[in-house]
């Protein structure tokens, strides 16, 4: 770990740049935007001393998606490479539990765009021969999705690793001591949509099913989850009510629960545990954003059909399809 000193409009990152550490702020602030330097320039937000920020790049080993600035005369950054996160954060526990927070709510806000573009998609196929009679909103939603679209469109770096996302590998975690298992029986519920989020599940051994509106006539499911994979983060960092139902499909399903005193236990005695906690919600994130840009793509797809250009690939015949679904769903896709 060393120290970093940054005068006011010095780049700290460049979107697009492969990240390798992540940043504390010792003094000062920076500010972290999209479209640095172009017309479309964007400031997200500005970060002030004690926060943390390009962990998302470290997790998972992807491009960095916006540029940071120092915004002070004075900027002093505390540099933590991958191989030293582990020793930060047994050194400074808030820090992670801050981190989780920013990824979670990031994801939330995230979840409530996703959902958004596909009410719009929703409403372009439901309005296609009558264009010249769209509510002036859904005209200006429309443009604010095809500019998000041809933002990274224009990001060839981010765009090329989001297009590729399937197949890229991410960061393995060593399997650590981890806590005794709890046994679950085919069709038993784990919690109930509605019910306080006051745990965070990991599946040793089983599947797991979520599902809106569960045991009535408009059930749907959401997701299945295999081993290996954590669930109900979301709800314990957030302090928010379980949005989804959660069901043990096989018999003998194994889930760890993770409660928040636990949570804080594990800093100190199982940093790998808390690393995959980590790595997984940040891939949750990546993998909606990459859902939140196909959709904004499929939007502009359609607007191009309607004026007589490119017509629609499969790809976003199904979008479209997958898009009216989730506008229909009263609940969120990702966040249980």
């Amino acid at each position: 770990m060393q120290n970093l000193e940054y005068k006011k409009g010095e780049v700290i990152f460049r979107e697009g740049d492969l990240g390798e550490c992540l940043y504390e702020i010792g003094q000062g602030s920076v500010d972290i935007v999209l479209g640095y330097g172009e017309a479309d320039e964007k400031k997200l937000t500005t970060l002030e001393a004690g926060r943390v920020f390009g962990e998302m790049a470290v997790l998972e080993s992807w491009p960095r998606s916006a540029t940071a600035v120092s915004a002070d005369d004075h900027t002093v950054l505390r540099e933590i490479s991958s191989d030293e996160m582990e020793a930060f954060f047994r050194e400074d526990p808030a820090q992670v539990r801050l981190i989780m927070s920013n990824l979670s709510r990031r994801l939330r806000e995230l979840t409530d765009d996703y959902r958004e573009v596909c009410a719009t998609i929703h409403q372009i196929k439901e309005t296609r021969g009558e264009t010249d009679n769209r509510e002036e909103g859904l005209l200006a939603k429309i443009g604010r999705f095809m500019s998000i679209y041809s933002h990274y469109l224009g990001s060839r770096k981010v765009l090329e690793a989001m297009e590729t996302y399937d197949t890229i590998e991410q960061i393995k975690a060593q399997k650590g001591e981890e806590a005794e298992g709890v046994r679950f029986d085919q069709n038993q519920i784990i919690f109930r949509q509605g019910d306080p989020g006051d745990s965070i599940y990991y599946i040793a051994w089983g599947t797991v099913g979520i599902y809106t509106d569960y045991g009535r006539d408009t059930q749907k499911e959401l997701t299945t989850l295999s081993e290996d994979r954590f669930f109900g983060e979301l709800g314990l960092i957030e302090k928010l009510p379980r949005s989804a139902t959660a069901v043990s499909l096989e018999n003998g399903t194994i889930l760890n629960r993770i409660t928040d005193e636990s949570l804080d236990e594990m800093f100190g005695s199982h940093p790998v545990i808390i690393m995959k906690l980590l790595r997984h919600i940040s891939s949750r994130l990546r993998k909606l954003t990459l859902d939140y840009v196909k959709a904004c793509r499929t939007v502009t797809r359609m607007i191009a059909e309607e004026e007589g250009r490119p017509q629609l690939t499969e790809e976003d015949l199904q979008r479209i399809e997958e898009a009216v679904l989730m506008a229909q769903i009263s609940s969120n896709a990702y966040w249980y």
